[in-house]
C-alpha cells in the first residue's frame, strides 16, 4: 500500500557532508516541496518543551544554558557515545516522522523530497516513492568537515555513526554524485527525473 497515494514523495540520504542538502534545493528550484528533518530537528529543540525539559533532564547545563538546547554540545555528547546518541534518536525521530508525514498528506502539492540522514538506518525505504543516496569522496567529505570547524576526531565519530555510503548507495534506487559542480549535480537530477515520471506519471 503506498504511504501517500496520488502524491510523489522522494526520499534523500546520503553520507554526510555529501551535498545532501544542495540537491534537495535544487528539486525545490523545479518546483518540488522540500522537507529537511535537520530543520524539524531543530524547531524541535527550540520550541517543544517537553523534548527540552526530557534532554535537560538527561544531561543539565551539560547541554543547555537558561533552558535553551545548544546544538554543538549536544551534538558533542551524543557523538561520543552511541547509548546517548541511541537515546536521543528514539526521542526524536518519532516525532519528526509523523510531523513530515502528516504535512505530505495534508498538503495540496503533489511532489516532495525528503531529506532523512537516517533514512535507511531506520529503514524507511518503504514510505517513499524513490530513494536517492548522494555520494561524495572520503576526502570531500573531510574537508567539508574539517571547514565545518571539527577536529579529526569529530570528523571520524560523525562518519563512523552512520551507515557506510557504499551501502546506501547499494540501498538507494538512484545515487547522484555530490562532489562535482553544480551543472553536474543538475544533469544527474534531470536524469533521475526521467526515469522517475517514465514509471510513476505525474500527478495533476
Amino acid at each position: 500500500m503506498l504511504s501517500f497515494p496520488n502524491k510523489i514523495v522522494v526520499g534523500v540520504t546520503g553520507g554526510i557532508a555529501c551535498g545532501k542538502s544542495t540537491v534537495c534545493k535544487k528539486f525545490g528550484g523545479l518546483g518540488w516541496e522540500v522537507i529537511s528533518t535537520d530543520s524539524l530537528v531543530h524547531q524541535l529543540l527550540l520550541q517543544d518543551q517537553d523534548v527540552i525539559n526530557q534532554i535537560t533532564d538527561r544531561w543539565g547545563g551539560g547541554v543547555s544554558e537558561h533552558g535553551i538546547i545548544d546544538k554543538v554540545r549536544l551534538a558533542r555528547v551524543v557523538f561520543e557515545s552511541p547509548t546517548d546518541r541511541n537515546w536521543l534518536e528514539n526521542l526524536l525521530h518519532p516525532i519528526v516522522r509523523e510531523k513530515w508525514m502528516s504535512h505530505i498528506r495534508l498538503s495540496s502539492k503533489n511532489k516532495f523530497v525528503v531529506e532523512i540522514p537516517l533514512l535507511f538506518e531506520n529503514n524507511l525505504d518503504a514510505l517513499f516513492t524513490k530513494t536517492i543516496s548522494v555520494h561524495a569522496s572520503d576526502s570531500m567529505q573531510f574537508i567539508r568537515l574539517k571547514e565545518r570547524g571539527l577536529s579529526d576526531a569529530q570528523v571520524a565519530s560523525r562518519i563512523n555513526s552512520q551507515m557506510s555510503i557504499g551501502e546506501k548507495s547499494e540501498r538507494a534506487d538512484f545515487v547522484i554524485l555530490g562532489n562535482g559542480d553544480h551543472q553536474f549535480i543538475n544533469s544527474q537530477i534531470q536524469l533521475f527525473l526521467t526515469i522517475l515520471l517514465s514509471a510513476v506519471p505525474e500527478s495533476n
